[in-house]
C-alpha cells in the first residue's frame, strides 16, 4: 500500500497512479518553513508541517481530527503559495526532473514554485492513503476533506 511508503518513495505511486513526480522533489526536504512570510504559517502549522515531513504518511493520516488538520494546512500552502501571482517564475517552465542539487538552489530562487508542487504532491500523497483506508475507518476521504456538519468540502478549499 502507498501508504506504508517511505516519504521519498514516489516512484512506486507514479507508476501505478498518473500524476507524475515533480521535477523539484529533490528540494521538498529543504523547504524551511519559518522564512517563509508569504505563506502566514502559524507555529502549530508549521509544526504539523514538519511532524508531516518526519513521519510516514499513514502516521500523519492516522486519527481523524489530526487528518484533517494536517489537509487544512496543506490546502492552506497551496493558496497561499500558488496566489493570484500566476505560474511560478521557474518551477512552471521545468520540463524534466532536476537533480536534487539544481532543485535546491530553484527553492532559492522560485520558492513559492516549490512549495506549490510540494502541497500538490503531499494532497496526492494523502489521497491515495485515504482511499486505501479500509471501509467504515475513522480516516476517509470523506471525513478528511468534507465537514462533518453540513457534508461540504473543507472552506479550505475555495481559494483553488
Amino acid at each position: 500500500s502507498p501508504c506504508h511508503l517511505p516519504r521519498t518513495s514516489h516512484h512506486f505511486i507514479q507508476t501505478t497512479m498518473s500524476l507524475p513526480s515533480s521535477p523539484v522533489m529533490g528540494a521538498f526536504t529543504g523547504i524551511q518553513w519559518d522564512p517563509m512570510q508569504k505563506l502566514r504559517l502559524t507555529q502549530p502549522e508549521k509544526l504539523l508541517l514538519r511532524s508531516g515531513e518526519a513521519n510516514p504518511i499513514d502516521y500523519t493520516l492516522n486519527n481523524a481530527e489530526e487528518s484533517t488538520a494536517y489537509v487544512k494546512v496543506v490546502l492552506k500552502v497551496l493558496a497561499e503559495a500558488s496566489g493570484a501571482s500566476g505560474p511560478s517564475s521557474k518551477v512552471s517552465h521545468l520540463k524534466g526532473m532536476l537533480p536534487d542539487d539544481e532543485a535546491l538552489q530553484i527553492l532559492y530562487t522560485d520558492p513559492m514554485g516549490v512549495v506549490t508542487h510540494y502541497a500538490i504532491t503531499k494532497l496526492y500523497d494523502i489521497i491515495v492513503c485515504l482511499k486505501d483506508k479500509k471501509a467504515g475507518s475513522d480516516v476517509s476521504i470523506g471525513a478528511t476533506f468534507y465537514n462533518e456538519d453540513d457534508g461540504n468540502l473543507l472552506d479550505e478549499w475555495r481559494p483553488l
